[in-house]
């Protein structure tokens, strides 16, 4: 009917809503205008009418700040300038195998600021693959990898502590990398220190955005401290 409703209510001429996620894909109906019996014209669309596949921008940048605060801003002031119905991909860190940390925009939750971190390359070991992105690690892909790590290193549990830890007080991964340049000499597994702490931070910056208001990224932090490390 051309008088479907809305959630409010409100009668929609010319535009059918199978359901309220329709909205997100809306395609205007055939008819433009609405015209009475002399053919005058008493309506005109607003809506705007929006390609069936949306564009993808691929875009090289990344975060710096001395805080929480700093980064979180520094993010959406990202965001304000994407254009609409656009999907965007942001190149935002290089480890030092060539492999990119990127983050992928909208996501399907939070659409508004959240975001997917992935890593070229990567592959879950926790989990299946998920049906967005195979290359976006999870919380507990980190806490394994972590586990793996401070298992085969026992005496040095204390030093990927400390480097987690200044990763989540903002300091960059390559100064961290530096101050414990030992981390890069211990027995390797899993991920390289660098691909993992440029997680680390990413999944922080995400935790911050979404959960401002709740717990941000000690969520995060505690499930390492927890599981990681014994700190109850």
């Amino acid at each position: 009917s051309a008088h479907d409703l809305n959630l409010t209510g409100c009668p929609v001429f010319g535009v059918h809503y199978s359901h309220p996620a329709a909205w997100v894909t809306l395609r205007p109906h055939k008819h433009a205008q609405v015209t009475d019996k002399c053919g005058d014209v008493t309506m005109k669309r607003k809506s705007k009418v929006y390609p069936v596949v949306q564009p993808t921008t691929e875009i090289d940048w990344t975060v710096s700040a001395p805080n929480r605060e700093g980064a979180r801003r520094a993010v959406v002031r990202k965001w304000l300038e994407e254009s609409q119905y656009t999907k965007y991909r942001y190149n935002v860190e290089r480890c030092a195998d060539g492999s990119r940390v990127y983050l992928l925009r909208p996501t399907w939750l939070n659409k508004g600021f959240d975001f997917m971190v992935n890593v070229e390359g990567f592959r879950s070991r926790t989990r299946k693959p998920h049906p967005v992105s195979k290359e976006m690690p999870s919380h507990d892909d980190v806490i394994h990898d972590l586990r793996e790590k401070t298992s085969a290193n026992p005496r040095h549990s204390s030093m990927w502590f400390d480097a987690v830890c200044a990763v989540y007080d903002c300091q960059d991964p390559r100064v961290v990398l530096a101050s414990y340049g030992r981390i890069r000499q211990l027995r390797p597994t899993g991920l390289p220190a660098d691909q993992l702490l440029y997680i680390i931070k990413w999944l922080f910056i995400e935790q911050d955005l979404t959960y401002w208001l709740y717990t941000g990224r000690d969520k995060l932090m505690n499930a390492i401290e927890t599981d990681v490390f014994g700190i109850s």
